[in-house]
């Protein structure tokens, strides 16, 4: 594996973990700014954003996963 190839991978592994970091982050923040001062309507918008970062994040994990060939289980030695 060349150094152009390493660092493309960290940088899709770390993009992929920044980005389930951030929506989990901007949903809480999101989460704690509705309980402060709760009205429907931020319930409403906490829940569709919460769905749509859901979806945001499911379908980049999906995607790496397909990108990265199947490993075979770890068998023991023994």
């Amino acid at each position: 594996m060349d150094k152009v190839s390493l660092i493309t991978l960290a940088l899709k592994v770390i993009s992929d973990r920044l980005i389930t970091i951030l929506a989990l982050s901007m949903s809480c923040g999101l989460a704690c700014y509705t309980m402060w001062a709760g009205d429907w309507t931020r319930v409403a918008t906490l829940g569709i954003f919460v769905v749509f970062s859901y979806l945001i994040v499911r379908n980049k994990e999906a995607n790496h996963a397909k990108q990265q060939p199947q490993q075979e289980p770890y068998e023991s030695q023994g």
